[in-house]
């Protein structure tokens, strides 16, 4: 199976984390993990179909679907000739390009979407210049340039305990305002938004094996210790830190 991630266009990269493809061409399916990132993704299907294991779901030839912000471990079986395209959106991206109520509705879940409204056409996604032809499109439909919670989202700062009330007071408004706007345009509370991307982080850091003990890990993303780190990565990835070094 291969698995690319590719950068949008510069004036794209505070909406849109990456574009993404998986490719598959073997003669059995193949069961995947996906793990909670705090973003949601405009997923097509080019291939055969997709079985989205935890939803009991089918994502047809030629599908495209909005898979909602995730706050758990989520399997997906890939067909034996896969190909599908992501664009995956940070917080408040998606709906820097289109009208939608709020993300927490759809979260851990997915809806189909109407291609014509959210994608380039089918044969620009099947042409060689794939992320020109992205880029273009999300470039002529961006209509919303910023909103205060990506400042939080960028300015996280893992080594200390989360402070809505004062995350709430240093963007003059309230907490309950807060809480609202990060339900609609981040699809989760803020604290477990905070508590999925310190696991991100310290995956990364596993995954980078510049590190010592897990200690050296844990401690300085403000884990208690050894028990409450394992707990909540193994909770979010399906697997235990020293399994990921």
């Amino acid at each position: 199976m291969s698995y690319l991630e590719f950068k949008p266009h510069h004036s794209l990269q505070d909406k849109i984390d990456c574009y993404w493809t998986i490719h598959h061409n073997e003669s059995t399916p193949r069961v995947r993990k996906i793990i909670p990132d705090g973003c949601v993704d405009i997923i097509i299907n080019l291939g055969d179909k997709l079985h989205i294991v935890s939803e009991n779901s089918i994502i047809e030839n030629e599908a495209v679907i909005l898979a909602g912000p995730m706050t758990q471990l989520k399997l997906t079986e890939n067909a034996a000739h896969t190909n599908i395209i992501g664009i995956r959106f940070k917080p408040f991206g998606f709906h820097a390009f289109f009208e939608f109520g709020d993300l927490s509705a759809i979260q851990d879940m997915s809806m189909p979407l109407r291609p014509k409204d959210v994608v380039p056409d089918f044969k620009c996604l099947r042409s060689k210049d794939l992320i020109m032809q992205l880029d273009r499109f999300f470039l002529g439909i961006l209509k919303a340039k910023s909103h205060y919670i990506q400042h939080i989202v960028h300015s996280l700062d893992f080594s200390k305990p989360l402070e809505v009330p004062k995350i709430a007071s240093e963007h003059h408004v309230t907490e309950r305002t807060l809480q609202r706007h990060f339900l609609k345009y981040a699809g989760m509370p803020l604290k477990r938004y905070y508590s999925i991307m310190r696991v991100q982080h310290a995956l990364r850091l596993l995954g980078s094996g510049n590190h010592g003990r897990l200690s050296d890990i844990y401690y300085p993303l403000n884990f208690y210790d050894n028990a409450h780190f394992t707990k909540e990565f193994s909770r979010l990835t399906g697997f235990s830190p020293t399994a990921a070094q």
